[in-house]
Formats: structure tokens, sequence, C-alpha cells
């Protein structure tokens, strides 16, 4: 083989290594790449009395040196393996992204390194809330694209001008610039650091032999160093630079005394606008000249011809590989440029801040029950539970609307439904019901009983005059009069026609063919009708009233009774839907039975299709129901209580002051109640309705031991942060972001103190809709019967 033979084969071996190594690198970076998580940083703003009082820190210097620290914390991602050598070592990014005229602090890190990161990180900055996010899209609906990397402007042994050097926090500039963006424009500062061996300050080191470095890196340095000497006189020179030599000498000094990494910024700036968008990536880099110092090193941007590649790097954050003079800087000029904000030496009205107070969960959290969420704190996550038997000391939820108080009902719910427990599902809106039937397991299908008032075809009765005992008969009519009152007001159904009524209902009860709520206006207004159910009669009290107190009535008295029942059960009456639910005698399915049996009742109460005094009356009616079955359970035996879960979204539409008896006797009949609505505006309109005093705000403040907030208003944050005291302010509860909450949870039959709660997301679980069809039909044929056949039964009734 001839030498150049040889020189050949050697060409093409080393072209095919290259290509190899190029290909396996590409491959590596993309995995890199794709296995990165975004975890979002927000820091709490603290400017209250109290956290001033707390405040450790003496200036904003010794608040930066934390970040510091966290950054050589980092350390631990460097690897001394032959792949990292050769194709680099893992990596994070230290990011700031403006969009929407709000700035973000991102750490992007490896996946596998993720909970290290966020323990790190939460070591140092232990009320930071870190979240693991969806990268924010600044590209999204923007026509203009600019971007330029920084790179040193000398040699990396040159320090950078640090914030020990200077009086105020450096990143205010640099926030200041991104905060002037506009509604249409975006942008992002992204920083790649990587780990990198010790032998970068060996060589800061041996530079340091050489006057300014410049030896090593420039082999003319003689010749400008000889006309340097040429035009100047020799002291003076001689004098110069012996204090440059010092002076850079010093400086590298200082920069190779802390753990350095290698260094990519580049910086993207999005828009509609060409001018602007040009314009604001100048005034970003321009920030930077703040980091410059004479006899040390500054930044300098590098323009890429390139424009799609660079946006591709950016996009995917690889690190280029380069032959090329490296970025290397240490811990404190890293912490210079990028570190979290601190409310008091950062003002910039665009960060976005941690507008709540996070807080640890006790430490003798359940292991076992249902799943509620989760309790992140110093990047240590637990799993929130509930006990079964603590589910019945039932749970109140309070959220503004689109908080996510309704997702916490989803979440309990679907997992009653594995679990096979027996529930019921009420709200006004309909769609808490339509968004679990889904959810239900296959095997449950029989379980399934889907109420829809609106389904005039195959309509379902509910009749909450069934009784069959004197107590049960005495609880009805109580119920049905304070139905009565929620609907009218204490004003206009007062004592008087509650007298009417009570013993009017009790009459109709006795009656062995049956009755409904459509029966009461032809009680007072047919004769023949009234002596027929006076005949069956056995309530001496009852009779008794009917023998003297109304006897005695004059025929003017008791004509001014029959307009009164007509304009408030005329209505009911002769609405087709309506009359045809509550004017059947025989309900279409036994709540007892559904409560003992573990049954799934769902109930669509729409207030959009139904009405809202037709949805409050049934809501009610079913509330009674299932009060009166549980009560029932008293004649079972304990060990055969079934356990039943009743969710009611916007509950006090559907509850009356029997609320309290509800609340303080319904753990004994194996009924837990999970109840949420938005404001307690809400309770006093119906107590200001009812002329009834505050009983049921206190009866649910006395009874209830799980409670769940979500961000509230300042008026209700001023009475409910006395519940979650001293642990939370009236301004935590205000501020708390969507999809995140502040619990007390029931632990072994007692309270416990306040916590911090990131719910479950029942979104990431995906129902399926054919089934839910399929339980709709089902229910209806089951328990539904046809529109004519009820007609014909209530006309025939009511005697039209």
């Amino acid at each position: 083989m001839t030498p150049i033979e040889f020189i050949i084969i050697l060409i093409i071996i080393a072209t095919l290594l290259s290509a190899v190594f190029l290909y396996t690198k590409r491959r590596i970076d993309f995995r890199r790449s794709i296995d990165m998580v975004f975890l979002r940083i927000l820091i709490p703003k603290k400017e209250s009395e109290q956290d001033e009082r707390k405040e450790t820190t003496r200036d904003f210097k010794e608040q930066i040196s934390l970040m510091e620290q966290l950054l050589a914390s980092f350390k631990s991602l460097h690897s001394g393996g032959l792949k990292s050598k050769l194709f680099g070592q893992d990596y994070v990014s230290l990011e700031y992204i403006a969009h929407k005229q709000e700035i973000y602090f991102y750490v992007v890190v490896p996946k596998k390194a993720k909970n290290l990161i966020e323990k790190q990180i939460s070591a140092f900055y232990s009320d930071a809330v870190i979240d693991e996010t969806e990268e924010i899209d600044i590209f999204q609906d923007k026509k203009v694209v600019k971007g330029v990397e920084l790179v040193l402007s000398k040699s990396f042994h040159y320090p950078i001008k640090t914030y020990q050097k200077l009086e105020s926090d450096p990143m205010n500039t640099l926030l200041s610039t991104l905060g002037k963006l506009g509604e249409t424009e975006a942008a992002s500062i992204q920083i790649l650091l990587s780990p990198i061996s010790d032998t970068w300050q060996k060589s800061v080191k041996k530079t340091e032999k050489h006057k300014g470095g410049k030896f090593s890196y420039n082999p003319l340095s003689w010749i400008t160093g000889f006309f340097g000497i040429l035009f100047s006189s020799h002291d003076e020179g001689k004098k110069e630079d012996s204090n440059e030599s010092e002076d850079e000498d010093g400086v590298m000094k200082e920069k190779r005394k802390k753990t350095g990494y290698e260094v990519v910024i580049r910086i993207i700036t999005t828009g509609n606008d060409a001018y602007m968008v040009e314009s604001e990536i100048k005034n970003i880099t321009s920030s930077f000249s703040q980091y410059s110092i004479a006899m040390g090193n500054g930044f300098k941007p590098e323009k890429k011809t390139n424009l799609d590649g660079f946006m591709r790097e950016y996009i995917f954050r690889h690190f280029p590989f380069s032959f090329a003079r490296k970025s290397v800087l240490n811990i404190e000029e890293i912490a210079s440029i990028f570190h979290f904000p601190h409310s008091k030496y950062n003002k910039t009205p665009e960060i976005r801040w941690q507008n709540f107070k996070i807080v640890k969960a006790p430490v003798n959290l359940p292991s076992e029950g249902i799943l509620l969420g989760y309790n992140t704190y110093k990047g240590i996550t637990k799993e929130v539970r509930v006990q079964n038997e603590d589910r019945f000391r039932h749970f109140y939820i309070i959220g503004q609307t689109g908080t996510g108080k309704s997702t916490e009902l989803q979440v309990m719910a679907r997992q009653d439904f594995k679990l096979g427990n027996g529930a019921c599902i009420m709200d006004p809106h309909g769609e808490l019901a339509l968004d679990l039937l889904p959810f239900v397991p296959r095997e449950r299908a029989d379980d399934v009983i889907y109420f829809d008032p609106a389904d005039m075809s195959r309509p379902m009765g509910i009749n909450i005059l069934e009784a069959t005992t004197d107590d049960e008969k005495q609880m009805v009519t109580q119920d049905s009069m304070n139905i009565m009152i929620k609907l009218f007001g204490a004003e206009i159904f007062g004592p008087r026609i509650q007298d009417y009524f009570r013993n009017g209902v009790l009459t109709l009860m006795d009656y062995p063919g049956g009755c409904a709520l459509t029966d009461i206006m032809r009680l007072f207004t047919d004769e023949d009708f009234q002596k027929e159910r006076r005949r069956t009669l056995k309530n001496p009290i009852v009779k008794a009233w009917w023998d003297f107190t109304y006897a005695k009535m004059g025929d003017r008295e008791k004509g001014e009774i029959i307009p009164y029942f007509a304009a408030k059960f005329g209505g009911f009456i002769t609405n087709t839907m309506m009359r045809n639910i509550i004017g059947q005698t025989k309900s279409s399915f036994d709540v007892f039975d559904i409560m003992q049996q573990k049954k799934l009742l769902f109930i669509n109460l729409s207030k959009g299709t139904l009405g809202d005094i037709n949805s409050t009356l049934l809501g009610l009616i079913m509330v009674s129901k299932i009060q009166m079955a549980a009560m029932r359970r008293q004649n079972v035996a304990k060990e055969d209580r079934s356990d039943f879960f009743l969710y009611i979204d916007e509950f006090q539409n559907y509850v009356t002051d029997s609320i309290e008896s509800i609340l303080s006797e319904a753990r004994k009949y194996r009924l837990g109640l999970v109840i949420a609505h938005q404001y307690l505006g809400q309770l006093q309109k119906s107590d200001a309705l009812t002329k009834s005093n505050l009983n049921l705000k206190d009866a649910i403040f006395g009874n209830v031991a799980n409670k769940i907030c979500y961000r509230i208003g300042p008026e209700d944050a001023e009475f409910i942060s006395k519940d979650f005291a001293p642990v939370f302010s009236n301004q935590d509860l205000v501020n708390i972001d969507n999809r995140k909450a502040v619990m007390r949870l029931c632990i072994d039959g007692q309270a416990s103190s306040a916590f911090s709660l990131t719910p479950v997301n029942p979104y990431l679980e995906k129902g399926d809709p054919m089934l839910a069809r399929a339980y709709k039909e089902l229910s209806r044929l089951k328990y539904g019967r046809d529109r004519e056949f009820i007609e014909k039964e209530i006309i025939f009734r009511i005697g039209a």
C-alpha cells in the first residue's frame, strides 16, 4: 500500500467516523431537547408588615447571593463519563419570557433532574412556587422574528462586571426593557448553562502570568506592545502597564475563585411590526452593556446569518458544538444576569409574582382514601387524601367562577364511581352531571339513574308527598313548607297561608289512593274532592282544624285563599313539564333503595332549560327526599348502612334551614355531603328572602370539617380567613391562582391547620361519550313512562 493510498483510507475512515459522530450527537441532542421540562418559578410578593418583619436579607446583594448558591448546586449535573465528554453534558436553561405584558422566570431542566432541581430551588427559595408547565409560545400569531446571540467581547478569562460592583440590582435594567414591550410583542432571554470541569480555572491562572491574558490568545501582541512603548514615555508606560497588569490579574483571580459554566445567551423578539421588533432586540441587547468593565469583559451581539437555524437552536435549546472560543461565566456573573426577583428590590410592574402563600401540609396526612390533590413545599410533593370516615364530616367548597371548584367535585365523584360507592350529583347548570356521566365504569351501567326533567317524552315522577309513618308525614310537611318559603319568601308565604298549607298536606297524605303537590289547589277549590280526602283523615289535630277553624271561616276568607293557591301552584299545574313530574303520585325511583344499593343518581337541573323556579323546586324536593331516606336508616343496622355521597354545586339553591339537621345528623346515617358555591352573598340572599337570620351560613361553618377555598372576593375573605387563620390572611385568599386552593382537612375526626392544595386535574382523563349516551337511554327506558299515560292519570285526578 502506497503512502497516498494509506492517507486516502485514513481520510475516508476519519470522514465516516465524523459522520457517525455527528449523527449520534444530533440524535442525543434531539432526545435531550424533547426530554426537557419547563419549571415556572413564581416568588411571593412580600409587601405586608408581617413579611417585612420576617425579611432577613440586608440588601439586594445578599439576596442575589442566594442565586449564586443555587447555581453552585447545579454543578451536580456534571458527569465525568466518556459519553459526556464526547457528546456534551446535561445542561439547564435560565429564561426570561416577556409575553402579554407579563415577565415570567423559567428554569428548563432535564426530566431526570427535575426532582433534584426542584429541591435545590426550594432549599434556597423556600416560598417559591415551582410549577411544571407547557412552554409559552412567543411565536404564535407573530409575523416578525428577530434573534441574536450574545458572546463575550474578550476571552472568557476576563470577568464581566457583577452585582458586587454595582449600586443597584442589574436585573432591573433588563426587566424594565422587557416590561416596555407592547401587548402584541414578546421576547425571551435564554441562558444555557453547561457544567464544565475545573480546568477552565487553571487556564485562567496560566493567563494571569501574561499581561492582560493577551499572550495566549494573540500571537501578534508583541507588535502592539512595541508600538505602545515607542510612542509613550518610558515612565508613563511602565506605570500604566504595571497598574493595568495588576488590575487585570486581580479581576481574573476573582473570577476563577468560583464555580463556572459554559454559557450560551440567546435573545429573541417577536411581533407584527418589523421596526418595533428590531428596536426591542436592540434595546434588550443594550441592557447588557451594564456588565462591561474596562479592565475586564463585556458582551457583544453576534448576528446569525441563518435565522431559521438559530430559531431551531433556540426552540430545541441546543447547546452548540464548536471548537471556537467558548463563553465561560462563573456563578457570580451568571447570578448578576439572572436571578429570581424580590419585591423589595425589583419593582417592575410586569413581573409575574406568586400572589398567595404556599404552606406545608400536616405531617399526619392520611395515606389512604380518595385523592383530593397535592401539596408541594420546598420541592417535596405529597398526596392529599381524605379517609373514608372523615368524609362524613362533609366538604364545603367555595370559589369564584372559573377557579376550579367544580373540577374538585368531578375528581371526588369519579373516584366514588370506581370505588363502587353510591352518589347523587346535582347542579343548576346540568354540566356537572353531563361531564361525569362518561366516567361511570361500564360494569356499573345498571346503577345509573339519569333524571332529566327536560325529557318530556318519558317523564320521571318525583313526589315529595310520599310518606309512610306519622313522623315521616310531619317531616315531609315541614320540608314542603320550607320549600314554599324558600321559593316565595316568608312575607308572601306567611303564617296564615302556612296554616292552610300544613293542614292541607297532612290531609292529602292520609288518603290511601295517593296524592301529589298538584292536589293542594283542588283541595281548597273542589268541595267533593275535599270531602273525599277528609273521610280518610286520621290525624285528630288536622281533623279539628277542618271541623272548627276552617268550618268557621266565612266564604269571603275562604275565597281569598283560592286566588292565592291558584297564583302559586297554578304555574306548576299548567306547565306540562312540571305537572308531569311533580303530579305523579308515585316517584319513579326510591331514594332509600338508591342509597342502600349504592346506585348513582344524576340530576340535571339546568336552569337554562327548566327555568329558575322549576329548577329550584325540583332540587329542593330531591334534597328533602334524600334527607328523609337517610333518616329512614335509623331502622337499618349500622353495618348495613351503605356509604352514600351527595354532591351539590351551587347548593344554596337547593337547601333550606333544615340543612343544619342534615349536616349534624347525616353522619350517623352514612350520608356525606359535598357542597360548593361561589360567594357568601348567595347564602345571605337566601336568608334575606326568608327573613330567617344567618342559620344557613352558621350551620355550614359550625358542622363542616373539610373546607376547600379557591380564590374569593375581599368581602368573603374577611369572614372566611378567620377559619384559615393564622396561616392565611385575607389577601392570600383573594390572590389565589386558578386551579389552586387552600384547605383544612379532617384527619381522624379533627380539623387540621390550613395548608396549600393543588387539586387533581380531571381533564387529563378521557371519558366515553358513547357510554354516557347509552346510560341516558337505558335510564329513561327503565325509570321513565310514556307521557300519554301520565297525562291521563294526572288530568283525571285534578278534575280537569
